[in-house]
């Protein structure tokens, strides 16, 4: 019986068929079902959309569904990035919880605007199965309780690809997905040059 092939050269997914090596034929299909359940990481950002080609490819290769999420902050996240984290009384504006409910409401409606227009280019490419999620916290506990929540084989992301000092100081939520997503692989997406 065959079995299919990978070949991820030049940024794109073919399925070639190779002969089977033997065991049992649910070994042998493994690979098709590896990736069905993909999740891509969205933010609005040129840099992240480049990373939707990337889970086209894997999802009509595999007949996978794509599951799309973007994170956006809290009412906390909101008050606490306006309060400051200082111990001395520092003048930082007045934000009330209102103010914040309506901060959180503006950024739900442009990530599901940002999600609709992302979920139709994957239908339009030929994705089948394309569905998406808000979620509001920190992005990279987020992103790894929505690929447990929703049994995603891969999570794709993509990353500046930042190293040393600047990695240090401003952290990256694709290392902390790739160090903390228990049970999917991470496919993490670079920028073009």
């Amino acid at each position: 019986m065959d079995r299919p092939a990978y070949d991820f050269a030049k940024g794109r997914v073919t399925i070639a068929t190779a002969p089977a090596t033997g065991g049992r034929e649910d070994e042998e299909n493994e690979a098709c079902r590896m990736y069905k359940k993909i999740l891509l990481t969205l933010d609005g950002s040129d840099l992240s959309i480049q990373a939707i080609a990337h889970a086209a490819a894997l999802a009509k290769a595999t007949d996978g569904q794509i599951v799309i999420v973007q994170v956006i902050d809290s009412e906390g996240q909101i008050i606490s990035q306006a309060s400051g984290a200082t111990i001395e009384p520092i003048s930082m504006g007045t934000i009330t919880v209102e103010i914040a409910r309506e901060a959180v409401e503006a950024q739900r409606n442009s990530a599901k605007a940002n999600l609709d227009a992302a979920k139709k280019a994957l239908e339009a490419d030929g994705v089948k199965h394309v569905s998406t999620v808000v979620r509001e916290g920190s992005p990279g506990d987020q992103i790894v309780e929505t690929a447990e929540a929703e049994g995603a084989d891969i999570v794709v992301i993509a990353t500046r690809g930042r190293s040393g000092f600047k990695r240090a100081i401003l952290g990256s939520v694709a290392d902390h997905v790739a160090r903390n997503t228990p049970n999917a692989s991470v496919l993490l997406i670079r920028p073009k040059s």
